[in-house]
Formats: structure tokens, C-alpha cells, sequence
């Protein structure tokens, strides 16, 4: 009766192990559907990640030609706007010069003296048109048009 009792305490034993195994099993099974559904879920988010980075990178691209561009035409400005400050500075030495001569005319045809022609006045590089006396020796100091009273008259309030 023990060798009867035994087989039945072992055939329970390997009974109860059994059903703890096909538990075991049913849960496992569950878990690894999980992680299948979460892997086709991974890959999805990879493959976005992908297509991003793609995008991102022809952003970058974009961005770089733009900027390119923009710093040729950036160029382009910055060169013409140092062609013209040089011109600009022509034309001011230029005006300079010819303000000096006016301002010495001027002050000869208040004394009563006709005004000589400059020995050596500086030539600006750039071709400017030479200011032409339009008043007649003889007229006196009153000028002929009303710019170059004004003028006159600008070029007196500068004085000290």
C-alpha cells in the first residue's frame, strides 16, 4: 500500500508541476505576443524616424543653398555699396574744391575784384562738370540767380 501511495503522491506532484507549467506557458505566450505587437509598433516609430531624419536632412540642404545664395547676393550689395561710398567720396572732394573756389570767388566779388581762374586747383578723380561764373564782370556783386544767393548766403551763415 505505500508503493500505492507513493505512485499517487508522485502522480499528483507531477500533476500539479504540469498545470503550473502550462500556466507558466499561457502567460509566456501572452508576453511574447506582446512584444511582437510592441516590435511591429517599434518598427513603425523607426520607420518615422527614418522619413524625419530624410526630411530633416533636405531642410538642412534647403537651408544651406538659401544661405549660400543669400550670402553671394549679401556679397554683390556689399561690393556695390563700397563702389558707390567711393564714388560718393570723389564727388565730395570734388565739391569740396569747387566750394573752396565759390567761397574765394565770392569773397573777391565782395572786395570789387573780378575773380582769377585757380592756378592749380587739385583735379577730382572722377569727371565732375566745372561750375562756370554765369554773372558778367561788370554786373557787381549782386549775383544773377536766386541759387547763387542762396549758395552765397549758405556758405556766409558758415562762416565764424
Amino acid at each position: 500500500m505505500i508503493p500505492g501511495i507513493v505512485s499517487i503522491v508522485l502522480n499528483l506532484v507531477v500533476i500539479g508541476l504540469l498545470i503550473a507549467t502550462i500556466i507558466f506557458a499561457l502567460r509566456l505566450s501572452r508576453q511574447l505576443s506582446a512584444v511582437k505587437d510592441s516590435r511591429s509598433e517599434l518598427e513603425g516609430l523607426v520607420r518615422e524616424f527614418a522619413e524625419s531624419t530624410a526630411q530633416a536632412d533636405a531642410s538642412v540642404q534647403g537651408m544651406k543653398k538659401t544661405a549660400a545664395e543669400s550670402g553671394e547676393a549679401l556679397s554683390a550689395m556689399i561690393q556695390r555699396a563700397r563702389t558707390l561710398k567711393d564714388e560718393l567720396e570723389i564727388i565730395v572732394q570734388a565739391a569740396d574744391v569747387l566750394a573752396d573756389r565759390l567761397e574765394t570767388a565770392s569773397g573777391r566779388a565782395r572786395q570789387g575784384q573780378a575773380a582769377p581762374a585757380p592756378a592749380a586747383a587739385p583735379r577730382p578723380a572722377a569727371p565732375a562738370a566745372p561750375l562756370q561764373a554765369t554773372r558778367p564782370a561788370a554786373a557787381g556783386p549782386e549775383p544773377r540767380s536766386k541759387a547763387e544767393r542762396d549758395l552765397l548766403q549758405a556758405m556766409e551763415n558758415l562762416r565764424p
